[in-house]
């Protein structure tokens, strides 16, 4: 059954507690900047688009420009 949530805040921080969760159970550890950034995306500072743009850039052989 689909969930409802009241506002935007509410349904990114479902999404991001599904995320940091499903990575728990598959028992990777979370890095300090992967829960800074799900934080970013939850408070509406950065979307999912820049996220993975940012991760490119941080884990690419050659960046993302």
């Amino acid at each position: 059954m689909p969930v409802k949530l009241a506002t935007q805040q509410h349904f990114r921080q479902y999404i991001a507690s599904n995320a940091m969760a499903s990575a728990r159970i598959e028992g990777i550890t979370l890095t300090e900047q992967f829960q800074k950034s799900l934080a970013d995306y939850v408070s509406d500072k950065k979307s999912i688009a820049e996220l993975i743009k940012e991760a490119k850039q941080r884990y690419a052989i050659n960046p993302v420009r």
